[in-house]
């Protein structure tokens, strides 16, 4: 384990650790009695296309003695150990894959190399192999990189490139070049304060390391790891893949289900096969496959729930550090605003405190000119502390101040959809039921949420059926709102949702099938048509407690009883 890191940066790097299952590693002398390609002689940087994105690392006068020492180098291979490289990652329970290419193998999307390695985890590559000075690593690692853009853009990858380069930039500027040529300058991010050795793209990260220590390019100490500690530096490098606190939760989450597999699959044990297909043909058979997936997600959320439950960070103590060193690290304070913490307050003390404490701060802040934190809390010695109820704005004055460093609302507003908006994957077929959110192509163009029961949305069998919607109000700026979902281009949408009867609306669909699906357009939309041939598009799906108190509103709306009544009487009972 890293020595000297915060309990946050610890957690994360646990959380990589526990995730992270198969490595492989391609070298050229594994087999043979000296391990580990070397090269002779000190290549530049001699890239044009990088200058824009990164300073060039400047070799001072003595390039031509490093030059000399690695061909003296090159005279006396150096001896890699692989069973020391093993040995690091089965220490981590890391499965760690041994391949060396033939001489005359390919490296391209079509090579068994490249089906391996597409496999695993984390991929590392020997630069030098059979002695190609770069030529197969820099093709296996642009195949890897386009291909996953293209073919798995949302699966994580970390290519390291273990080399006996003693210019490890060079070895950098190589591999942008061709991912230029590839990609184009525009996805690739090159990592300033990683002197050139570190690029990612939306879901990669390269880096270059060296199989030795060398002083004389000093620049590059950080990124010479000695075999014994590859896999912790692996792990250190996959971590800042998922290096934010959510991300940690959900990779050990992740990690649980593999670990859980046998406990998910007995669940569904061969015996109910033939129970599964006696009620599949007691229903229409098309809507019984669609069961199994609430069936699978339940026994997932049970095993989370067992293994993670309420209390994913620890408690006590241990959920405190890891807070504090989230703030130490991530927080960043603003300009006090609407918010004021007092004059000689310690912003970042003050951030610590209130993130782990909530509203029963341990720090008494009245001593503090012009603090507003105490107005804020409601103290009783019958019970712990807690937010007063009608400092409505001032709280959100206070919230506004601890996400000083984040853009705007955006945030708020993504995790907001985040834990109201069931998620949607591309390919998938969208069907229209409970709520769902449709916006009008044609006429108004009004948002609107289905308020159709599930069990009216299926069995439909080539019948017309009305389908009952409720408009939604698409607020102005500074106007309120109750709902946002986000749309298939990542655009937040803020919606007002008012349960009014006046605000119904009703639609009559034809189904030639059992249900009311739809496919994805080449324009990239999915796009319903009622019976009138108007047309509306499908932005967002609630989840089903969410949609399911939306219909109870609307229901409690619609059940009303309108009376006679004194109203003397009726402002007497206000």
């Amino acid at each position: 384990m890293i020595e000297n890191i915060s309990a946050f940066d610890e957690f994360i790097f646990k959380s990589a650790e526990k995730y992270l299952q198969t490595v492989v590693l391609v070298d050229d002398r594994i087999y043979e009695s000296t391990s580990g390609s070397i090269r002779g002689g000190l290549a530049k940087p001699t890239s044009g296309l990088r200058k824009p994105a990164l300073k060039s690392i400047a070799i001072d006068s003595d390039t031509k003695n490093v030059a000399d020492k690695t061909v003296k180098d090159a005279e006396r291979p150096d001896e890699i150990s692989f069973h020391e490289v093993q040995n690091s990652f089965a220490k981590k329970h890391i499965i760690c894959s041994l391949y060396q290419p033939k001489k005359d193998a390919i490296f391209s999307e079509r090579s068994d190399t490249y089906n391996l390695c597409s496999a695993a985890d984390v991929i590392i590559v020997d630069w030098d192999l059979h002695g190609d000075f770069g030529n197969k690593a820099t093709s296996l690692v642009g195949a890897l990189i386009e291909q996953s853009m293209k073919e798995i853009p949302h699966q994580l990858r970390l290519i390291l490139i273990y080399t006996l380069e003693v210019n490890l930039r060079s070895v950098a500027d190589r591999i942008y070049d061709d991912l230029v040529e590839r990609i184009g300058k525009e996805p690739i991010d090159v990592n300033d304060s990683a002197t050139g050795l570190v690029l990612t793209t939306d879901n990669a990260r390269i880096v270059v390391l060296g199989k030795r220590e060398d002083t004389s390019l000093p620049e590059y100490a950080d990124f010479r790891v000695p075999e014994k500690k590859l896999a912790e530096k692996t792990i250190e490098e996959f971590a800042r893949l998922a290096s934010g606190l959510l991300q940690a939760v959900v990779l050990r989450g992740m990690a649980y289900l593999r670990e859980n597999n046998r406990r998910i699959l007995m669940r569904f044990h061969e015996d109910l096969d033939a129970a599964f297909l006696i009620h599949r043909i007691l229903l229409l058979p098309d809507e019984t496959f669609g069961q199994i997936i609430p069936l699978l997600s339940d026994e997932l959320r049970a095993v989370l729930e067992d293994k993670i439950g309420e209390y994913p960070l620890g408690r006590g103590l241990a959920l405190d550090r890891i807070v504090a060193g989230w703030c130490e690290k991530r927080w960043r304070a603003g300009n006090e605003g609407k918010f004021v913490i007092g004059k000689g307050a310690d912003a970042l003390e003050f951030a610590k405190d209130l993130f782990c404490n909530g509203p029963a701060i341990k720090k008494d802040y009245s001593a503090f000119q012009g603090n507003q934190i105490d107005g804020l809390v409601e103290k009783d010695e019958n019970s712990a502390p807690k937010w007063k109820q009608s400092k409505t704005s001032k709280r959100i004055d206070l919230a506004e101040y601890l996400s000083s460093n984040c853009a705007g609302d955006s945030h708020h507003e993504k995790l907001s959809s985040l834990m109201s908006q069931r998620i949607a994957y591309d390919n998938a077929l969208r069907a229209l039921h409970l709520g769902v959110i449709l916006k009008e192509v044609d006429r108004k163009g009004r948002y609107m949420i289905c308020l159709q029961p599930v069990c009216d949305s299926v069995r439909m069998d080539g019948k017309t059926r009305a389908f009952v919607f409720c408009i939604l109000d698409a607020p102005k700026e500074n106007d309120s709102f109750n709902q946002i979902v986000m749309d298939l281009s990542g655009n937040l949408i803020r919606l007002d949702f008012k349960p009014k009867v006046f605000n119904c609306y009703i639609s009559n669909f034809t189904s030639r099938t059992d249900a009311v699906y739809t496919a994805k357009e080449d324009n990239g939309q999915y796009i319903f048509q009622d019976d009138n041939g108007y047309k509306y598009e499908w932005i967002a799906e609630l989840k089903t407690e969410h949609a399911q108190r939306a219909a109870e509103e609307f229901g409690r709306a619609l059940s009303r009883v309108g009376l006679t009544e004194s109203e003397w009487s009726r402002l007497k009972g206000k």
